[in-house]
């Protein structure tokens, strides 16, 4: 991937938008503010439709997307930018205490729009998921965690790592393991492995277990949104530059860098917790077991992994009935097979 561009052209390109978008809105300061009644969150709204945005409280410019199509909301404004169009809202957009509040008519007018135009282009962004880094947990000298029956997590992970791997080669996938033998890698190491790869998702597969006998279910890990000391982290600024090292990007270009890394960084999230959510309800659903959601954690290989990553708990070893399940070859068959739809669908934009 070739980058070409510096800072003056982003910061031109905002203020344009910007220009346009204030010229539009010049009639629209003297309407009456939104009813407490019947406004809603943005981050509700996104979040129920799975559409990624990101507000820019500098130019507080709200960018929405879903599935390769963008929308730009000034807050303050009436008006919403899709494309080309131009949608005009009930009442003005605004924020209560730092949350960005929507009028009634925005789902409406903005979601279902950016959903119709989606699936006019169906699989125009997820075409190109097809390498996957698959991560079983543990393994080697960490066994992870261990059922009463004497059953232990590396074990499970990586046998069903296997049978992923192969579901998901039949169906055109390049996949790389971060290991495919009872060795031990460190966290570090699974990363780095992620980082050099050049693939679009990153896997890691796990077994649970709780202080309580009676918890069991499955549940999948988005990274939580880091913060400025997390995201100059020792590892996290080695695995950029690993990444960089392949990308074609002038040596010292801090500012092209800069960019690169924040659009990674919110392409990672929106993309994190979304399949974390599909996987999370198909998977369970097909298994017949307990949903316990799509959760976001401060995991190492999650916050230190530049890619779209989620860790996978695919059941409780402190569990005595779903250690007997995860015992067998049946019921580790039948995760590996209810994971690889789920993926599919992901991949596919369904």
């Amino acid at each position: 991937m070739k980058m070409i561009g510096n800072k003056n052209l982003f910061t031109c390109s905002a203020a344009l938008l910007l220009s346009v978008m204030i010229a539009g809105c010049a009639t629209t300061t003297k309407q009456p503010s939104v009813s407490t009644k019947k406004d809603a969150y943005l981050k509700d709204i996104c979040d129920r439709n799975n559409v990624s945005w990101n507000w820019d409280q500098v130019s507080r410019v709200v960018t929405l997307r879903y599935r390769g199509i963008e929308a730009k909301v000034l807050v303050g404004s009436d008006l919403v930018l899709i494309g080309d169009d131009r949608v005009t809202l009930s009442a003005p957009t605004s924020t209560v205490r730092s949350a960005v509040i929507v009028p009634p008519d925005f789902s409406d007018k903005v979601i279902k729009n950016l959903r119709r135009r989606a699936g006019r282009r169906k699989g125009y962004v997820f075409a190109k998921v097809r390498s996957i880094i698959i991560d079983a947990g543990h393994g080697g000298k960490d066994p992870g965690a261990i059922g009463r029956g004497g059953l232990q997590e590396k074990g499970v992970a990586l046998d069903i790592c296997k049978r992923l791997k192969r579901l998901l080669v039949k169906n055109g996938f390049k996949i790389q393991m971060t290991r495919d033998s009872d060795r031990f890698i460190s966290l570090k190491g699974r990363t780095e492995i992620a980082s050099r790869a050049n693939a679009d998702l990153f896997i890691s597969i796990h077994a649970n277990a709780a202080p309580s006998r009676s918890v069991y279910g499955f549940e999948t890990y988005s990274a939580k949104d880091l913060g400025f000391i997390d995201r100059i982290a020792t590892q996290r600024k080695l695995n950029e530059d690993l990444m960089f090292s392949n990308l074609s990007i002038k040596n010292n270009a801090t500012d092209v860098e800069r960019i690169v890394s924040d659009m990674m960084y919110e392409h990672k999230q929106a993309e994190s917790k979304l399949l974390a959510r599909q996987i999370a309800g198909k998977t369970a659903r097909l298994l017949k077991t307990k949903n316990r959601g799509a959760k976001r954690e401060r995991f190492f290989v999650l916050r230190n992994t530049l890619i779209p990553a989620i860790l996978v708990e695919v059941g409780f070893l402190s569990n005595s009935k779903e250690e007997k399940l995860l015992k067998t070859k049946a019921y580790r068959k039948k995760i590996a097979e209810s994971l690889a739809k789920s993926i599919l669908e992901y991949a596919n934009g369904e």
